[in-house]
């Protein structure tokens, strides 16, 4: 007879409230979850302002931010639908990689690098869902450092230094990690009463104390802020994990926006930019098996990502002319579109130790899930990522140039399906997975984090359905590789610290079978060549300076602008999602800002129309001013020289008369 809740309790008052606790945990999982935005009702040829594809970290925040404009309208396209319960718990991040919710791309195979993983190709887990890669990435705050972006302002203009990013990172930051909180030197690069939850935990795992405790031994001074931009060492970061759920500009941003105005399809695959004599007027989409077309009356914005957004401007004609024609493709604009594509290069080093440091069981584990279902706290809750950064020379001491991501496996867990999904190949899998029966696992990430290495993005084939070829580059520049014995070396030095030492903690050096009879600093070359993948922060493939200016707007095509990570020129030292949020918080600015000229409450004071200036202009700084008459009446005017500064009057227009003004007035 199989025993029932009820004669297992009792039928007293003990068993009373122990059936009631049960019932109450069971009925709780069902409050673990969101209510994400709804498909809205649309007309085939429905015309928007703006129409942003890919409702990623990019997107979200974008979409979210021009909807605050009362009179624009913005429709949001996302591939995927709404997110798994899997996307809110932090501890489950690692479940998405290699799902329904993965675009699961991966690099063409080289027959030179990444030859010890499964069929030579690096993963790329991409999120095909509502929050894109913000829906399954690992939470991380990170910003990168000023240096970074000295670059990219140096590329495309101060709307890119440092000064100005900080202020935006601050505008979307609600910093709650009390490391930092309660530190008035750190905080003043922080932000409070944004929209993103930036949190901490005071409950570090015992591991994480252990691995901290190794670096201090190594050198590395411990830090309480790993985004602080004038000190580095060893730190564990801050997340976007609010009251023990994931927050992103999806949960912050997009599904708090209150607006008519913001339309939002899902599972809306998008096939084609619309450009009509040199402008972006719509795009071309498949839903449920039916094409649709919408248009765009100011904009067409992508936020596909650093390989969907190449991968939609190629086909519609904008990328490099030998490769769109050799695919028979009319080519609207020869732009190295795909071009520039970098990513942190990543190398594992591997540890085994006895057990101990991170001890895990079944029973903790059904603890943990009650934790976490009553109060959103526990292991189930957080994200305990940390990692060393190391400068490139003592000259640059606050300059990351690398940096080390341990981690603690215990002994018997399910490491052989996340090895796999990682790319590492079967026979190192294998290895791997046996030698955790008996020991715990320490992997070490050892990260380039400023590669010179560069490669590329390129259509498969005409058919939007097919996947992009994605050519990685990694090592291509030789002098990349050369970092790497003085990296995993530092990283197999953790076996010899006192704790690990204690542990009896020894180096497992993988078989490769090209790497034989060489000497060790050879052999971690030849390694590293072998088992190097992408950390999964591709950028640049529509970078600032050669595919959109410093404004985001694609060169040489009206009304289209990229917004995501595809646009960093040079990849910033650190994990990208913080910054993404960034360029968004500043693209939405830079909108609002050129389209003044459609809201009231404006002014002409600095005012330029062709060879004509504001004193030029008669009344030019009175209100109710009728500019269509200003234009008509100025033959001087070059309707493509047209540039106007607003700040304060109102614009007035008849009906008959605002065509003029659309063709011809460029705010900048």
């Amino acid at each position: 007879m199989v025993c029932g809740l009820t004669s297992c309790l009792g039928s007293g008052a003990a068993g009373g409230l122990f059936s009631s606790a049960v019932q109450f945990f069971a009925a709780t999982q069902c409050l673990v979850g969101e209510t994400w935005p709804k498909d809205s009702v649309l007309q085939n040829g429905s015309r928007y302002d703006f129409i942003i594809v890919g409702a990623g970290t990019a997107g979200s925040a974008l979409a979210a931010r021009l909807s605050e404009v009362a009179n624009f309208s913005v429709l949001l396209l996302e591939a995927g639908g709404d997110p798994p319960i899997e996307a809110i718990i932090p501890a489950f991040r690692e479940t998405l990689k290699a799902s329904s919710v993965d675009w699961n791309f991966t690099s063409v195979e080289n027959n030179i690098t990444s030859q010890a993983l499964k069929r030579g190709i690096e993963q790329q887990p991409r999120g095909k869902m509502l929050g894109g890669s913000g829906s399954l990435n690992h939470m991380v705050y990170a910003r990168g450092f000023p240096s970074d972006y000295h670059e990219w302002a140096s590329i495309a203009g101060e709307t890119w230094n440092w000064t100005n990013v900080l202020k935006y990172f601050m505008k979307t930051e609600h910093m709650t990690d009390t490391n930092i909180v309660n530190n008035p030197e750190l905080m003043v690069y922080h932000g409070r009463g944004g929209a993103i939850e930036v949190s901490g935990t005071n409950e570090v795992m015992f591991s994480i104390k252990k691995f901290l405790q190794a670096f201090e031994e190594l050198g590395f001074k411990t830090v309480p802020d790993m985004t602080y931009p004038n000190s580095i060492g060893a730190g564990c970061f801050s997340h976007t994990i609010r009251n023990g759920e994931r927050d992103s500009s999806l949960r912050a941003l997009l599904n708090n926006a209150n607006s008519t105005s913001l339309h939002i399809l899902k599972d809306t695959f998008v096939t084609k930019i619309i450009i009509e004599n040199g402008t972006a007027i719509g795009i071309e989409a498949v839903k449920d098996d039916k094409t649709f077309l919408f248009y765009a009356d100011r904009e067409v914005i992508l936020s596909a990502g650093t390989f969907n957004t190449p991968k939609l401007l190629m086909p519609s004609g904008v990328g490099r002319s030998e490769h769109l024609r050799s695919l028979g493709i009319d080519v609207v604009a020869d732009l190295p579109v795909g071009s520039n594509l970098h990513d942190h290069a990543m190398v594992l080093a591997f540890l085994v130790a006895d057990n101990g440091t991170c001890v895990s069981d079944e029973a903790e584990n059904s603890m943990e899930a009650i934790k976490y279902l009553y109060d959103r706290t526990g292991f189930l809750a957080k994200a305990d990522n940390m990692a060393a950064y190391l400068p490139l020379s003592s000259s640059e001491p606050t300059v990351p140039e690398f940096a080390l991501y341990p981690t603690c496996i215990p002994q018997f867990s399910p490491f052989r399906s996340g090895c796999l999904t990682l790319g590492l190949n079967e026979d190192l899998c294998t290895e791997l997975h046996n030698l955790n029966q008996e020991y715990e696992l320490v992997t070490i990430a050892a990260v380039l984090l400023k590669p010179k290495s560069r490669g590329k993005v390129e259509l498969n084939s005409i058919n939007p359905f097919d996947d992009p070829l994605i050519y990685a580059g990694t090592f291509s520049e030789e002098q990349d590789l050369d970092h790497f014995p003085r990296l995993i070396k530092m990283a197999w030095s953790i076996a010899d610290t006192n704790y690990f030492r204690s542990k009896n903690a020894r180096v497992i050096k993988p078989w490769v079978e090209a790497c034989s009879n060489l000497t060790e600093s050879a052999w971690i070359k030849c390694m590293s060549r072998a088992m190097v993948t992408s950390a999964w922060h591709s950028v640049g493939t529509a970078a600032m300076g050669t595919v959109v200016d410093g404004d985001l707007k694609v060169l040489g095509i009206n009304g289209l602008r990229v917004v995501d990570a595809s646009v960093m020129p040079k990849i910033i030292r650190g994990n990208t999602n913080a910054p993404v949020v960034m360029i968004a918080e500043i693209a939405a600015d830079l909108i609002k800002e050129h389209y003044s000229v459609s809201r009231t409450g404006t002014n002409l004071n600095n005012m330029t129309i062709g060879n004509l200036t504001a004193s030029s202009m008669p009344n030019i700084s009175q209100p109710n001013i009728n500019l269509a008459d200003v234009i008509e009446n100025n033959d001087m005017i070059n309707s493509s020289l047209i540039e106007v500064e607003i700040t304060n009057v109102e614009i007035i227009t008849t009906t008959d008369r605002q065509s003029d003004i659309d063709d011809t007035v460029n705010v900048a």
